[in-house]
């Protein structure tokens, strides 16, 4: 049976001009651009899809980091708005803040093996409907 192995893309509106935001999430998040944005074509992918945000704060993405504390030391030196600081889970840290166009943007910086461990026991849950 066909099915769905993970994310083609996601296109977002985020406030700011194009240009500027690109310039931005290069320069800060290390994100190489195109005239369409920036493709990942390094590594794995661990990506959740969800339908619902838990409130109209909620982030509307959530980037995977190799190193959040560091991302956050750059954003804090830099002045840059933190809207929630890193928080440590069993499968990874996870830390909110504002880009200087008042996007709301998550960093998730995960535990591999453990976040893996952690899905498959809810896909579990979830088909036995415990969830």
């Amino acid at each position: 049976m066909a099915k769905v192995v993970g994310i083609g893309g996601v296109f977002l509106q985020f406030k700011g001009e194009k240009k500027e935001v690109q310039n931005w999430y290069n320069e800060f998040m290390g994100l190489d651009m195109t005239e369409y944005g920036t493709g990942f074509y390094e590594g794995e992918q661990l990506v959740l899809l969800s339908f619902k945000r838990s409130n109209e704060n909620s982030p509307f993405i959530n980037l995977r980091v190799d190193d959040i504390d560091a991302m956050f030391k750059k954003f804090v030196d830099n002045s840059i708005e933190i809207v929630d600081d890193i928080k440590r889970y069993d499968y990874g840290k996870f830390g909110q803040f504002k880009d200087p166009f008042g996007n709301i943007i998550e960093l998730w910086e995960p535990f591999t093996d453990k976040y893996i461990e952690m899905v498959k026991k809810e896909i579990v849950q979830y088909k036995k409907g415990k969830l």
